[in-house]
């Protein structure tokens, strides 16, 4: 089904008892936070996020019918595709048992999706969704009547701006319209130029993997500078990552594993958690020595120096940074 054919189901409470979700990101979880609110309360969903899934107990979870008739609700999100013999079982499992249901928010290559809609067949009282990326005017819509929720008197320039300044990133723009309701008046133009970040917010994660990695990061230096970065954000911005990586090396050292929580005071999404512990203890304490101290400098010296070609020697810093590892 699409959107559209979603919304209608959505009016007439009628929600298959398994689902897959995949396509526009925003989508999918704008739309799972809203069905799950309908059908149960938080208590009764068991949730799995990428690495977590166990096929066993979430098995176990839907196979046993709820005492009080309660919903127990089987949320799982991947970017892997689940084996079909166990996907076909879980619909199975909630086909037969009434109070349970099975959703499914698949995030991977939405290519690889077709092969897991077959498993949510509507005979087994199941169905999917895909979402497509959203249209300028789409965004527009959707944020009017964000807007609209939050209170928030904005004009439309400068709602065009925000869309335009994050590259029509939904979910940052939804989240934007939050942080300006916080400032409780009119938002005008100048208001996004001051407070939002922006489309470097998007690629900065690939960027610095990249530049870790000894990359060639010419293009996204680029795209940063050109979206309305400049260099001194860019370099905060890798140094604050830096001294992430660092605080995950230290506590391993430490402690032999990684904990998100204990390291950065929130829990990250495990495949991320994974991803800058592995990057983290590739470098020794001298190398992270290295590069902040030339973080430092650099950062100095593009405030200081009246006469510095900044892009290129923003650039010469990078490569040189590279050089350390």
């Amino acid at each position: 089904m699409y959107k559209k054919e979603l919304d209608n189901i959505i009016n007439q409470k009628k929600f298959p008892k398994s689902f897959l979700l995949y396509g526009e990101e925003f989508y999918t979880n704008f739309y799972l936070k809203k069905i799950f609110s309908m059908i149960t309360t938080s208590e009764n969903i068991l949730s799995y996020y990428f690495d977590e899934y166990d096929f066993k107990s979430a098995k176990d979870f839907i196979s046993q019918p709820s005492l009080f008739g309660d919903i127990n609700l089987l949320y799982l999100k991947t970017d892997k595709k689940i084996a079909k013999k166990e996907l076909d079982s879980l619909v199975e499992l909630c086909f037969k048992n009434l109070t349970s249901f099975f959703y499914y928010e698949y995030v991977g290559d939405d290519s690889k999706a077709r092969d897991i809609v077959k498993s949510f067949s509507k005979k087994k009282s199941a169905d999917f969704v895909r979402f497509f990326k959203p249209n300028f005017l789409d965004i527009m819509g959707i944020l009017q009547k964000r807007a609209t929720e939050l209170n928030l008197n904005i004009d439309s320039y400068a709602l065009r701006e925000l869309i335009v300044k994050e590259n029509e990133n939904l979910a940052l723009c939804y989240n934007d319209l939050e942080k300006l309701s916080l400032l409780d008046r009119e938002i005008v133009s100048k208001d996004i130029n001051n407070y939002i970040y922006g489309v470097g917010e998007i690629v900065i994660d690939d960027f610095i993997n990249k530049l870790l990695n000894k990359e060639s990061i010419y293009d996204e230096v680029t795209l940063l500078l050109d979206s309305g970065s400049d260099e001194i954000k860019i370099i905060n911005a890798i140094t604050n990552y830096i001294s992430m990586l660092l605080s995950f090396h230290l506590y391993i050292k430490a402690n032999g594993d990684y904990n998100s929580v204990e390291i950065l005071g929130f829990n990250l999404p495990p495949y991320l958690a994974k991803q800058r512990a592995n990057l983290a203890i590739r470098f020794s304490v001298k190398d992270y020595e290295n590069m902040l101290k030339l973080l430092l400098k650099s950062e100095y010296m593009i405030k200081t120096e009246k006469n510095l070609e900044k892009n290129s020697f923003f650039y010469a810093s990078l490569i040189k940074l590279q050089s350390f590892l």
